[in-house]
């Protein structure tokens, strides 16, 4: 099985899931999956999970996320007023969902990290924004237009970066198909990115972390709740959580074969 990840620069146009199912097909998997869905109109990072690497989802739920955006203003609105309203708009924030979201619309704090004009074209305004996951930006936008009195909409958006997944990283479907061994990135990569803690096992206690079994812990330094990824050797086998003096398995990898064994090689070159 084929198991990574791959940062995808997805172009305008098709959606999420869309992605996700070309990336399968040319890698010949069954399983993949995206962290972190981008409209169709949005371009930029969409991170995708093949095979085993879906069950590192959880750990790429709360990564920040940075995005370059054009906002319409519907009036002219002068530069000094704008820098005086985006400052409302930088820190904790209350933001309502939007009506078509998928989650509950009820007010929720959010962090935006950075929030910075970069170019000032008429009524579009270019802006650099990094932000707390969770983050609407095309409600951003139109919360920004209410607080300057003239409204205003989401004209472009592209997402440059998934926490320290970043868009010069990424490849389009048309390099995919030419380069897919250089794209994938493989598990244990990962959590080298993620900068997720690690705990090596020896590997005749394999079958104890195959079956679940807890490891106990000695003079680990881990804080209570953190997750932890779980080496056999130098190959991720599974991630667990921090429970009192052990580490709990939650969620066992299988081993992948090597990527001279995907199918239909040579008709992707």
């Amino acid at each position: 099985m084929i198991s990574g990840l791959i940062i995808l620069d997805k172009q305008t146009g098709p959606t999420s899931f869309d992605c996700v199912e070309q990336v399968k097909k040319i890698f010949g998997v069954k399983k993949a999956g995206h962290t972190g869905t981008l409209d169709p109109k949005v371009t930029g990072v969409l991170l995708i999970l093949l095979g085993e690497a879906r069950k590192l989802a959880p750990l790429f739920d709360k990564l920040n996320k940075t995005y370059l955006g054009v906002m319409h203003l519907h009036k002219e609105v002068e530069k000094e007023k704008l820098e005086e309203v985006l400052k409302k708009f930088r820190g904790e924030i209350i933001q309502i969902p939007p009506v078509r979201s998928r989650v509950k619309r009820v007010a929720r704090k959010r962090t935006i990290y950075k929030l910075e004009i970069k170019k000032i074209e008429g009524r579009d305004i270019t802006m650099f924004i990094e932000c707390e996951h969770g983050t609407y930006i095309r409600k951003l936008f139109s919360d920004i237009g209410e607080e300057l009195g003239c409204g205003a909409h989401m004209k472009y958006l592209r997402r440059i970066a998934v926490d320290g997944f970043k868009e010069e990283e990424s490849v389009d479907l048309e390099r995919l198909k030419k380069e897919r061994e250089k794209c994938l990135i493989r598990n244990e990569e990962i959590i080298s990115k993620l900068k997720i803690k690690k705990i090596s096992v020896k590997k005749e206690e394999e079958k104890k972390v195959e079956n679940g079994v807890p490891i106990p812990l000695k003079n680990e330094k881990f804080v209570q709740g953190e997750r932890i990824a779980i080496f056999v050797e130098n190959t991720l086998r599974a991630i667990g959580t921090v429970e009192k003096n052990k580490i709990k398995i939650d969620r066992v990898l299988k081993v992948d074969f090597s990527l001279s064994q995907l199918p239909n090689k040579k008709a992707c070159l």
